[in-house]
């Protein structure tokens, strides 16, 4: 199961980020996820292995062609913890909250 500093760092980089929003039409080959990007076809592959070793992304082989689609294994870690966040910052700002009503009223 991937981590969430190893989906973070996976999410970190914004050609990765772009090959993400490119595969949410879909799955799409290698060379296509490449076009956007002026890189070597090794760079294109390492990002992919990032991708791949956060379990954002799978790759099947078909023919000669590698196929990568969205996975999202990668992305449970880095919801969990959003979620904890959000959360403790619903909570403190509903205090707050209730903190200035409560100052307010004494005002009128």
């Amino acid at each position: 199961m991937s981590d969430l500093n190893t989906t973070f760092a996976a999410l970190a980089n914004p050609v990765r980020r772009q090959m993400l929003d490119d595969l949410l039409h879909g799955s799409k080959t290698v060379k296509e996820l490449s076009h956007h990007h002026d890189m070597t076809p090794g760079a294109i592959s390492q990002h992919l292995k990032v991708l791949e070793e956060a379990q954002l992304i799978k790759r099947t082989v078909k023919g000669r062609e590698h196929h990568c689609e969205l996975a999202t294994a990668g992305l449970d870690p880095m919801l969990e913890w959003a979620e904890r966040h959000k959360a403790f910052w619903q909570q403190k700002l509903t205090s707050f909250g209730a903190y200035l009503e409560k100052q307010g009223d004494g005002d009128g």
